[in-house]
């Protein structure tokens, strides 16, 4: 669901959120509403009627989206996105079993997008069936196996469960499955943040920033990057001192160990703190060494997307936009101020040259026993 439908809706669903709590609002917050532009209508009029209903949907009207939905179905009843759009304004409104029934034929009869799997999923979360709604989310990746949105929902699925790992586990296989499907970096990130694999938490934020770059909740990650740094450098006992004497493998025989070796292997840059500046400082030199070292043998776009911002003169100018606010807004104004032109010539430059995940990057092996902190201290 973009970003403006979420706020818009948020206030009228209140009452559901009473209801059926975190593990209902979950499945539907992301569900995307159907680009009507990307529809062959049959007429100008069902075209109409389909982008009032959306529009109704958004500020919360949910008897004028029925309404229109119907009226529409009524002229194109052989147009799947208008049942399904249907169905998601009935779970909205709170009228499940009316959302059931309409949703069911399109899943019996094969005609159901990814979507439709997520809403039917959804729809048997808040009617309490959660073994239903998983079924549904499973039956939906068999069709759709390359769906990062339903990774993303079964993930949120597993999550409301308390079952982290197969959740995490579900958003890996979302990255490695649709690697620009943005939100599942997002997932992965803040779940890696409750495990001893910080460097997971520092990939996966950083792709996600730079995928979705303006909102609240980029803001929020780029908190959640500059933590990780600090979770990584850090020990329970002291605090955010690097850890200096931290015993690493002197060959590393993955992706993982690799990154983490040559990060921890540059921690005396930042003996003096977790300053921008010093982030900067470390990233250039790691991004310089592994170059040298693994690029080939562990390409990654993350670190081509550093190398070209170095070549290219934004990489200064880069690690203010990803670090500056969350570490000092302050100092990021006073930056901001002294090199007035750096930021607008980035953004630039990013807007021609935006990162683009590919699968190649998919180096997660999934191996998540035991890497849980709360799981080891029970």
């Amino acid at each position: 669901m973009p970003i403006l439908l979420l706020r818009s809706v948020k206030k009228s669903v209140s009452n559901v959120r009473l209801k059926f709590g975190a593990l209902f609002l979950c499945f539907w917050v992301w569900l995307p509403v159907a680009k009507a532009q990307n529809e062959s209508w049959p007429s100008p009029e069902v075209e109409s009627l389909y982008r009032s209903a959306q529009a109704s949907l958004a500020a919360g009207s949910f008897g004028p989206a029925i309404a229109s939905y119907q009226q529409a179905i009524a002229l194109a009843p052989d147009k799947p996105v208008l049942y399904r759009d249907l169905a998601q304004a009935y779970l909205l409104s709170g009228n499940y079993r009316r959302a059931e029934s309409t949703i069911t034929p399109l899943i019996e009869n094969d005609r159901a997008d990814a979507t439709a799997y997520a809403i039917a999923a959804s729809i048997q979360t808040a009617l309490h069936e959660d073994k239903k709604a998983r079924k549904l989310l499973d039956k939906g990746l068999e069709k759709y196996p390359g769906s990062g949105f339903l990774f993303h929902e079964k993930g949120k699925y597993y999550e409301q469960q308390r079952a982290l790992p197969e959740a995490l586990n579900a958003w890996i296989a979302g990255i490695a499955a649709d690697p620009g499907y943005h939100v599942n970096y997002y997932e992965a990130a803040r779940a890696y943040m409750q495990t001893d694999e910080p460097v997971w938490a520092i990939l996966y934020a950083e792709i996600f920033i730079n995928l979705e770059r303006y909102t609240p909740r980029s803001g929020e990650t780029r908190k959640l990057l500059l933590a990780a740094y600090k979770r990584l450098y850090g020990t329970p006992d002291a605090g955010l001192v690097p850890r200096f004497g931290k015993k690493v493998k002197t060959t590393p025989t993955n992706f993982k160990e690799a990154v983490e070796h040559d990060l921890l292997h540059l921690a005396p840059v930042l003996s003096d703190g977790f300053s921008t500046e010093n982030l900067t400082m470390l990233r250039t030199r790691f991004c310089m060494e592994w170059m040298a070292r693994y690029a080939v043998r562990y390409p990654f776009t993350l670190f081509t997307y550093w190398d070209n911002l170095l070549r290219a003169g934004h990489f200064d100018a880069y690690n203010q936009w990803v670090f500056g606010r969350a570490e000092n807004q302050a100092q990021y104004d006073a930056w901001v101020k002294f090199h007035p032109e750096a930021i607008p010539a980035y953004e630039q430059y990013a807007a021609k040259h935006p990162l683009l995940p590919t699968a190649s990057d998919a180096y997660n092996p999934a191996e998540l026993k035991g890497i849980f902190i709360k799981d080891r201290q029970r």
